[in-house]
């Protein structure tokens, strides 16, 4: 079992695609289809596609500021205990912290947004960010059985 955490080094499939927002859709399917295909269930698969969903809108809306002409990488990574994708860019680098987000004030005050990266926390087994040559990475990983 000790090699079945073991990602390969090269992705086993890696879209890139220009940060528009109509563009959200088929990287969901993308991505709901990919975990299918890495033997994940299908409510799985859901899960792990709005994780990515919420990613990329993140790239989009905060570090490339609606920008629509920016380039974005999805790589996929599977492994026989789970799936790792990273989210490939350039542009503003994340600003992530571990608050605890507060849905009662976020309702009294009205404000939109501030879930996406709690989400997909949630959803997701493993949620990094990094930077690298200022290249930001955001990387998620999903195990069959919750590690």
């Amino acid at each position: 079992m000790k090699n079945s955490n073991r990602f390969p080094s090269k992705p086993d499939f890696s879209i890139t695609i220009l940060s528009q927002t109509q563009l959200l859709k088929m990287v969901v399917e993308l991505t709901r289809h990919i975990s299918t295909l890495f033997q994940f269930p299908v409510a799985e698969a859901q899960k792990i596609s709005l994780a990515i969903d919420e990613a990329v809108t993140n790239v989009i809306k905060h570090s490339y500021a609606n920008k629509s002409d920016r380039p974005l990488t999805i790589e996929y990574y599977a492994a026989p205990a789970g799936i790792r994708i990273r989210i490939l860019y350039r542009g503003l680098p994340p600003d992530i912290s571990d608050e605890e987000v507060n849905i009662g004030r976020m309702i009294k005050k009205k404000r939109k947004g501030g879930l996406g990266v709690k989400l997909m926390k949630t959803i997701m087994d493993s949620v990094t960010y990094r930077t690298v040559d200022g290249e930001n990475r955001c990387e998620m990983i999903k195990w069959r059985e919750a590690k």
